[in-house]
C-alpha cells in the first residue's frame, strides 16, 4: 500500500480481530522479538509497541483503519491510469460528429438548441390577476384552466394579491388602525364626547346623525385595499386594527358599521364568484 504502515500485518492478525487477540499477538512477537532474546531487534520490538499501542485504543484504531481505506483506494485509482486527456478529446469528437449530422439534416445539434434556448430574453412576468398560459390559480371560485383576464376595480373576487408578508401586513394593519383613529376622533366630536376645535364645530356637530356612513366608507375601503395587497390574511388584520379602535374608547357605533364595510367587501368576493361559476 502508499505509503502506510499496516499494524494489524505487523502483529500478524486481521482486521476484525478483537482486543484479547492483539493483546495476545503482541505478547507473543514480544518475547521473540525482545532485544535480550537472541535473534530479537530493538527496531522490530519498537515497532510492535507501536502497533500494540494504536490497535488497544480504540479512537486511534478508528483512525488507522481510514488511512489504510484511503491508501487502499489511491492504489486502485493509481492502477487504473486514466487518460482523462484522451477521454476528453473523444467526447468533444463526439459532440461535433452529432451537431454535424444535425446540420446535415437540415437543423441544429442539440449544443446548438440549448445555447439558442438560454440566448433568448427572459419573458416578463404575467400581470395581476393573469397567469402564464391563461389559466387562473384555483381558488377563491375559479378553476385552473379558465382563460385569464384582468381584473377590474369593481370585481375583487378577480385581484390576485401577493402573498402577506411582515412588510404588507404591518401596513394594512396601522394603515386601516390610523384611519379608524382618524374617522374616529370625528365621531367623538360630532357625537359631543369631545369638544371639536372652534373653527370645526358647527360643521362637524352637523355630522352627528350621519357618522354611519364615514364609519362603514372607512371600513369599505380599508377592506378592499387591504386585500388587494395582501388578501384574506390581511383583510382579518383590518378587522383586527377595528377591535383596537372600537374597543379602546371610540364611539360606539363605530365598530358595527366598519364591521359592516368589512362584510360588503367579503360579500363583493363571494357573490363574484358565484357569478363567474354559473357563467361556466
Amino acid at each position: 500500500m502508499a505509503e502506510q504502515i499496516n499494524y494489524y500485518r505487523i502483529l500478524g492478525v486481521p482486521r476484525s480481530a478483537s482486543q484479547s487477540e492483539i493483546k495476545a499477538a503482541y505478547r507473543r512477537l514480544a518475547k521473540e522479538r525482545h532485544p535480550d532474546h537472541s535473534g530479537g531487534s530493538e527496531t522490530e520490538f519498537s515497532r510492535l509497541q507501536e502497533a500494540n499501542a494504536v490497535l488497544s485504543d480504540p479512537n486511534r484504531r478508528r483512525r488507522h483503519d481510514e488511512a489504510l481505506d484511503l491508501a487502499h483506494a489511491a492504489d486502485q485509482l493509481a492502477g487504473l491510469n486514466l487518460d482523462f486527456g484522451s477521454l476528453d478529446d473523444e467526447v468533444s469528437r463526439k459532440r461535433r460528429e452529432r451537431e454535424d449530422r444535425g446540420a446535415s439534416e437540415g437543423g441544429p445539434g442539440l449544443g446548438e438548441r440549448l445555447r439558442n434556448r438560454f440566448r433568448k430574453e427572459e419573458p416578463e412576468e404575467p400581470a395581476r390577476g393573469a397567469r402564464r398560459g391563461g389559466e387562473q390559480p384555483s381558488g377563491r371560485g375559479r378553476y385552473r384552466g379558465a382563460p385569464a383576464r384582468e381584473a377590474r376595480w369593481y370585481e375583487p373576487h378577480d385581484f390576485d394579491p401577493e402573498p402577506i408578508t411582515w412588510r404588507s401586513g404591518a401596513i394594512s394593519f396601522f394603515a386601516a388602525l390610523i384611519a379608524f383613529l382618524a374617522v374616529g376622533q370625528i365621531g367623538l366630536w360630532a357625537t359631543g364626547a369631545n369638544t371639536p376645535p372652534g373653527v370645526l364645530e358647527p360643521g362637524v356637530t352637523a355630522l352627528g346623525p350621519l357618522m354611519f356612513v364615514p364609519y362603514t366608507l372607512v371600513g369599505l375601503l380599508a377592506a378592499y385595499f387591504a386585500y388587494k395587497a395582501a388578501g384574506w390574511a390581511a383583510l382579518a388584520l383590518v378587522f383586527v386594527a377595528a377591535l383596537v379602535v372600537g374597543g379602546s374608547g371610540g364611539p360606539e357605533s363605530l365598530l358595527q358599521f366598519v364591521t359592516l364595510g368589512i362584510v360588503l367587501v367579503v360579500a363583493a368576493i363571494y357573490l363574484g364568484n358565484r357569478r363567474d361559476e354559473r357563467r361556466r
